[in-house]
């Protein structure tokens, strides 16, 4: 499972003009997580775009840094389909997948812009930019991610024949 990162309105409120709150979800996040260890996370933070990789991952704590297995690509750099056009964040998400996940693997993003992704859009996890990820967002992941899991697990129990 990748799970697609953005720090502003997520770790975060946004705008943030407090730098003592930088990051003040970050835990919540990583103590979520731990019930989940195949999760990946892909940074999909506009933060990519004017800081180094080395940067981003120095302001995550070290159990989200661990996971950590890249960034996504930017909406500049690459051709979305059509119907993608309007929705930056979740073409970039989706071009990330097939370059680095053929096989199809399942992904959601953790974003307060739900407006960059199709209305509707069962892989978004949409937090409220200034509460960021919250107990209502943590509730919302965590529940997602343990269906995922458990589809996962049922499919694995199926008899061969």
């Amino acid at each position: 499972m990748i799970l697609f990162l953005d720090f502003d309105g997520v770790l975060h409120p946004d705008p943030c003009y407090d730098a003592s709150r930088l990051f003040e979800n970050a835990p919540r996040l990583a103590h979520t997580l731990r019930d989940f260890p195949d999760v990946r996370l892909v940074l999909s933070t506009s933060w990519r775009q004017s800081r180094p990789y080395e940067h981003l991952l120095a302001r995550l704590p070290v159990e989200l840094r661990e996971r950590v297995a890249g960034t996504t690509p930017t909406f500049g750099d690459f051709t979305p389909s059509a119907a993608l056009v309007p929705y930056r964040r979740q073409a970039e998400c989706m071009h990330w997948m097939q370059q680095n996940q053929p096989t199809g693997e399942a992904w959601l993003a953790l974003d307060d812009r739900p407006s960059w992704f199709t209305p509707y859009c069962e892989n978004l996890i949409a937090c409220h930019p200034q509460a960021g990820f919250d107990e209502h967002a943590r509730g919302w992941l965590r529940s997602a991610l343990q269906r995922h899991f458990r589809r996962q697990d049922s499919e694995l129990d199926l008899p061969i024949g």
